[in-house]
């Protein structure tokens, strides 16, 4: 396999990811069946383990992981710095116990969430 071709694959799988953090994200909110929620798991996976294989062949695809990951890191950071902080000021607010640790339950969407913006703003960047 040529090197472009391997770069067209890795990029194919990216947009996978993307398409199917967008598609999960669309399922929670819109309430949809659960087997739509599965899927867009199962392709998250498959894409996941496509970057993760193929993740460092050459210079562009390492600006693009890199990218992507120090913007995931970034929002990790401060998702757990400032996320239980608003959290407790607004049940403070509403006077409402604490239920449940939201920030954390969300902790990993959003860390996937952020690597496909990073990733694909990289990628736009460069293609400019």
């Amino acid at each position: 396999m040529t090197a472009e071709k391997r770069t067209r694959l890795y990029l194919m799988a990216a947009n996978m990811g993307a398409a199917a953090i967008i598609l999960f994200v669309a399922a929670r909110l819109l309430d949809w069946p659960d087997f739509v929620k599965g899927l867009s798991v199962g392709i998250l996976l498959v894409s996941l383990i496509m970057l993760l294989v193929r993740k460092l062949r050459d210079e562009y695809v390492e600006r693009l992981w890199a990218s992507g990951t120090s913007l995931a890191f970034a929002v990790l950071v401060v998702w757990f710095l400032v996320t239980p902080f608003a959290e407790g000021l607004i049940d403070g607010f509403r006077a409402a116990p604490r239920h449940r640790d939201l920030p954390m339950e969300l902790a990993p969407a959003v860390a996937l969430v952020a690597f496909f913006i990073g990733f694909h703003a990289a990628r736009l960047k460069a293609s400019l």
